[in-house]
């Protein structure tokens, strides 16, 4: 059976120096969103990135987290709908028929199971990832 898996995108440093510090990576939306948002899949992650962070230079990556290994160290993940992101409450078409990941606590490393990266056009615009599904 597969693994049940959802992706997170973070700018590679911000990861990078959560792991290093504390072993756990919050994103800067954390404190105001009370969660930690996720996508089910890498192409509704592009849409999600694309909606909120186009412009933003990265480098970025995205986290391949497992479900289970987050419910093992007591972290919640909870199925609902789209919710604002910080301050932007503005969505992609389409994501109303969606339920997103939300992950009730930071992101610990022992939790990822693959880190890959995500590249951008000179526009800031995502492009599309291989799917790991």
């Amino acid at each position: 059976m597969p693994m049940a898996v959802i992706y997170h995108l973070a700018l590679h440093r911000d990861w990078l120096a959560a792991i290093e510090s504390a072993g756990i990576y919050y994103p800067p939306t954390f404190k105001q969103d009370g969660m930690t948002h996720a996508a089910p899949d890498t192409e509704t992650l592009i849409k999600v990135a694309n909606q909120f962070y186009r412009g933003v230079q990265g480098p970025w990556c995205f986290l391949a987290i497992s479900i289970a290994r987050l419910n093992r160290v007591g972290i919640d993940v909870r199925f609902e709908p789209a919710a604002a992101v910080g301050d932007r409450e503005d969505h992609f078409a389409g994501s109303e028929a969606l339920m997103f990941p939300h992950i009730y606590g930071g992101i610990p490393e022992q939790a990822v199971v693959y880190i890959g990266s995500v590249e951008q056009d000179r526009g800031g615009v995502f492009l599309s990832l291989p799917s790991r599904e």
